[in-house]
């Protein structure tokens, strides 16, 4: 590649890697762990899920402590808080995982800059 296309890639490297920090760094809620509906029976002997796999109507945050998994209800009031935290701690882990490819293809096009402006002696 060119000079001027590595510098031109390496500028929208930059630019790319400002959006996610400024995404990264907002102050949203995180809910660190997974956010997931669990199919629960409701009790009623009579019910449809007393045999079946029962109603999807309970949210769990799953979080790891300790080198363990722990499951923690989620009261009714804070489901659709916790689900939007949920997508967003998501996308916080994609926009860390985008950063680090940025990293790499950053330190290739540094190092293809320096190969080109070596000096070969004899």
């Amino acid at each position: 590649m060119s000079r001027k296309k590595l510098l031109t890639v390496l500028r929208e490297l930059q630019q790319e890697r400002r959006q996610r920090l400024r995404r990264l760094t907002g102050d949203h809620e995180l809910a660190v762990g997974s956010v997931s509906v669990v199919a629960r029976k409701c009790g009623n002997p009579t019910c449809g899920c007393a045999t079946g796999p029962g109603h999807l109507q309970t949210l769990f945050l799953f979080v790891g402590e300790d080198g363990r998994r722990r499951c923690k209800l989620v009261r009714r009031a804070d489901e659709s808080r916790l689900h939007k935290a949920g997508e967003r701690y998501r996308a916080f882990r994609e926009d860390l995982k985008q950063l680090r490819a940025i990293d790499r293809r950053e330190k290739e096009i540094l190092l293809a800059l320096r190969d080109q402006r070596a000096i070969s002696y004899e």
